[in-house]
């Protein structure tokens, strides 16, 4: 039985039934970290010996009276920029060394209180600044779709999506703010789920952009996914609701672009399966193009991260990767009068879409307009793979990455698949129905 192929629910089972020993499982994960890590840069702390009497106790609580919860002896990965236990976030830096005091951030507490084993914390773009999932100060995640080429995990969420794609851990967490859960879900090949804004708890979590931060789950399944939300959210223990048919709205092609010939293929062939499986596609416009929201987000997370950061960015003796340092100097200019006027930009570009959405239940696109590409090609003054997924911030929607094939030289491609806000369960049965339709 190799771990890597369980899903969260079977390693729940199994563990909590006593079958297979949480030790051992993760035991397994912590082998494989340890065998693969120095190349793919996933982890930036492993929590080994917790970990292990995390596992030992769950193994002993089983034995006695069952499973402690849904997610009993599943060892998972947490971005770094949550409290943990008493470890604070390093957030991707080197200028905020982890120290200890405080407790663990609320969404993570209810991971653990569900039988989770907190294995480690993963690297991250530096203060989650960056859709490519390069860090110049701490060093980039190794994507590992392609052993021989570096390329890039997509951000910020690079290490959580590299340790479960790599098969280190089942699942991960990671937060999403532009598309920092479902760009490196896509450029990987597994699942990323950004939930509606305000559903998981954020305390005890760095900050980067107030206004969007949302915290979700990296994980090889929609299923998988979906049950780390619900424990996240303090939600019941999700249902799957019974299939039947969605109105889908697809922007039109020259909205996308450009777009690499590969991705886009990938995508129609996508869209012409929900056709096929009964869905009604309709082509639409955004009112805005897509790299109208795109900066829109980006200005008002701008200004919010020059505010938290002005003193370090601002320093030149401080050791931050100077892309970040350029991208959070970029807020310098946005006084509170013209943060007001972006705010209320936003506002009415969410009534505007909405005014039109009633008639849609999902929203399709492309999850990254490029597969992975080398690290050494990046050009870190652009910004492409967030040109999709920040409508999804701006407009206050909930979407998921789903892989949807790869390309000629087997990098993974995504669809992404977005609903209202607060429309998180029908969003998940959706794309848990059509997942297996479209990923070949």
């Amino acid at each position: 039985m190799r771990v890597s192929e369980l899903s969260v629910r079977d390693i729940a089972r199994l563990s909590g039934d006593c079958q297979v020993s949480a030790r051992s499982i993760t035991a397994h994960c912590l082998d494989a970290i340890t065998s693969e890590n120095d190349k793919l840069h996933a982890f930036v702390e492993v929590f080994a010996d917790s970990a292990m009497r995390r596992a030992e106790e769950l193994d002993v609580a089983s034995s006695r009276s069952g499973a402690v919860g849904p997610l009993h002896g599943v060892p998972i990965a947490v971005k770094d920029l949550a409290q943990v236990g008493d470890r604070s976030p390093g957030f991707g830096s080197k200028c905020y060394p982890p120290r200890r005091g405080a407790a663990t951030a609320p969404a993570i507490q209810r991971l653990t209180d569900a039988g989770a084993v907190i294995i480690g914390m993963t690297h991250m773009v530096e203060f989650a600044i960056g859709g490519w999932g390069t860090n110049h100060a701490m060093g980039t995640p190794w994507n590992p779709v392609d052993r021989k080429v570096h390329r890039v995990p997509g951000g910020s969420s690079s290490g959580s999506a590299v340790a479960v794609a790599a098969g280190l851990v089942p699942a991960a967490i990671g937060s999403d703010t532009g598309g920092s859960i479902r760009i490196p879900a896509s450029l990987c090949g597994i699942v990323g789920f950004k939930p509606s804004f305000g559903l998981v708890p954020l305390e005890g979590i760095a900050p980067l952009g107030p206004t969007f931060d949302t915290l979700g789950p990296i994980s090889r399944s929609v299923a998988d996914a979906r049950l780390l939300f619900c424990v996240m959210a303090g939600l019941p223990a999700p249902e799957t609701g019974a299939g039947k048919a969605l109105h889908v709205g697809v922007p039109a092609i020259d909205q996308l672009a450009p777009c690499d010939p590969e991705v886009l293929s990938n995508f129609e062939r996508s869209i012409e399966a929900l056709r096929l499986a009964g869905h009604k596609v309709e082509i639409f416009s955004f009112p805005m193009e897509l790299t109208a929201y795109q900066a829109l987000n980006g200005s008002i997370v701008a200004h919010d991260a020059y505010r938290q950061h002005k003193s370090l960015a601002e320093d030149a003796a401080t050791p931050l990767d100077p892309h970040v340092r350029q991208r959070i100097l970029a807020g310098r200019d946005i006084d509170d009068a013209r943060y007001a006027a972006l705010l209320q930009e936003r506002r009415a570009a969410i009534s505007e879409f909405s005014s039109g959405w009633a008639r849609f239940d999902i929203i399709a696109l492309p999850s990254t307009p490029l597969p992975a590409v080398p690290v050494n090609t990046v050009d870190e003054t652009t910004f492409p793979m967030s040109r999709y997924t920040r409508a999804g911030n701006c407009l206050d929607l909930c979407g998921i990455s789903i892989p949807n094939g790869v390309t000629a030289a087997g990098l993974p491609t995504g669809l992404q698949l977005m609903s209202r806000s607060g429309a998180d369960a029908q969003l998940l049965d959706f794309a848990e129905q059509v997942s297996q339709g479209i990923s070949r």
